[in-house]
């Protein structure tokens, strides 16, 4: 037995697929034959998974790059092919684990792990799951998210104020550094360095180093911080120019 929301979100799909076009939320009712307020709700939900973009709070809905790649590629293989030789050039330099992570939900699933050759370490195996607002990873792809979007998120991680205060003010503060650190909030002795993909056209993606404590002192944590941002200014500026 089909389940009701399932079969009216890939309505929706279907709608955005066959017109070719932006809608507005009125045609995509019209379209869809779905009242207003269930179609926003949906909407919404397919947005916060990276499957609809919208021009704006008010705008137009497309389908994303996100659905055509899970078609034409595999979603995972895609980003990973994209932060690939990114994440080789921090492994190289620094000989810490690279992680590769994308927003799920609440949640950070990790696609793709690089190594390091050292013998104490922390590894996280690929398909894993944190909570965004505790990882690097993940509070650094939301602090780059549309801000309606941010928020909805942060409501949805903690129902306590206290700490929903705490993150909005995380979240700002990664925002204007460009990259979000992590110590022992997820891992005891473990610390984590992460910067946005948001660069290579994958805002739902993330990477991080992670370190042990004890090799993470401020001179190493300084120039793990430079190399990763100068890595995404430096792409960054090619894009642009």
């Amino acid at each position: 037995m089909s389940i009701a929301v399932l079969d009216k979100a890939f309505s929706v799909l279907e709608v955005l697929a066959r017109t070719g076009r932006e809608l507005s939320l009125a045609d995509l009712a019209v379209e869809a034959r779905l009242p207003k307020p269930t179609l926003h709700r949906i909407l919404r939900s397919l947005r916060d998974l990276g499957y609809v973009e919208q021009a704006d709070r008010r705008g137009t809905y497309r389908l994303s790059a996100r659905l055509s790649s899970l078609r034409e590629y595999a979603r995972d293989g895609a980003v990973r092919s994209k932060a690939g030789p990114v994440m080789a050039k921090l492994q190289a330099e620094f000989d810490e684990t690279v992680n590769l992570g994308m927003l799920e939900g609440v949640f950070v699933r990790y696609v793709h792990v690089l190594e390091t050759s050292q013998a104490l370490r922390w590894i996280v195996k690929p398909g894993a799951r944190d909570h965004f607002h505790t990882t690097a990873l993940g509070r650094v792809i939301v602090a780059n998210l549309p801000d309606e979007q941010q928020q909805r998120l942060v409501s949805k991680a903690t129902g306590r104020r206290d700490v929903r205060a705490r993150l909005r003010q995380e979240l700002s503060v990664t925002k204007i550094r460009g990259c979000a650190i992590e110590e022992e909030e997820t891992v005891a002795g473990v610390a984590c360095v992460a910067i946005s993909l948001a660069w290579m056209g994958e805002p739902l993606a993330a990477i991080s180093v992670s370190v042990p404590v004890h090799r993470f002192p401020a001179p190493r944590r300084l120039a793990l911080i430079g190399a990763m941002t100068r890595l995404k200014n430096g792409a960054e500026k090619l894009a642009s120019g």
